[in-house]
């Protein structure tokens, strides 16, 4: 199954889910997203910024250091970050509306960084 088919019954089956995106924390860039409404691209860039930020590749000083995942929250929306394993520059990036269930939503994020990692 293609990467943009993976993500988008990933945003299809995740309740509260507005936009899903796959990106590279080395470079702060997301390489493919799927969502609900058009994204600009400068929507995303924030978005790769954002995921590498919280997990330490940013700047010196511009971040906390995560391990496998890591929230954001704003009063629009919750960001959900995940990669697996937690050493791996591969970022899978989750938008949700204020008051979405996290937990199923980080456990489903975490497993499909998994499976976009593959195997070792």
């Amino acid at each position: 199954m293609k990467l943009q088919d993976v993500m988008k019954d990933f945003l299809d089956q995740t309740p509260g889910l507005d936009l899903v995106a796959y990106g590279d924390l080395s470079s702060g860039l997301i390489l493919n997203s799927a969502s609900k409404v058009a994204c600009p691209r400068e929507r995303l860039d924030l978005l790769g910024e954002k995921a590498a930020i919280c997990f330490g590749l940013a700047p010196k000083g511009a971040g906390v250091v995560g391990n496998s995942w890591a929230l954001h929250f704003s009063e629009r929306e919750t960001q959900v970050f995940a990669r697996q394993p937690e050493t791996s520059d591969e970022v899978i990036c989750a938008v949700c509306q204020p008051g979405t269930a996290l937990q199923p939503l980080l456990i489903a994020a975490i497993d499909l960084a998994g499976r976009m990692a593959g195997p070792e």
